[in-house]
């Protein structure tokens, strides 16, 4: 697939829009190019496509002390995963 860079003027409002739903659908606007062109072809984005989004049901309520573990360990893996 051959693309094409371009240049098009939004309405304030319009590029706003767009921006808001790419920080929530790919969780920054590095991705605008790829909703707006998902949109053109008629094609809505999936939600929550995030890299690093991994819901959890875990059935029973964590401790504090269990979070702040949950969170330790998750930090550390991100830090030798971006290493």
């Amino acid at each position: 697939m051959i693309m094409v860079k371009t240049t098009i003027i939004l309405e304030d409002a319009l590029y706003r829009q767009l921006v808001d739903e790419s920080i929530r659908e790919y969780g920054s606007t590095r991705k605008l190019s790829l909703l707006i062109n998902s949109k053109l072809k008629g094609n809505e984005p999936r939600a929550n496509r995030r890299i690093g989004i991994k819901p959890i049901r875990l059935g029973r309520r964590l401790t504090e002390k269990e979070i702040e573990r949950a969170i330790g360990e998750s930090w550390d893996e991100g830090v030798r995963w971006r290493a």
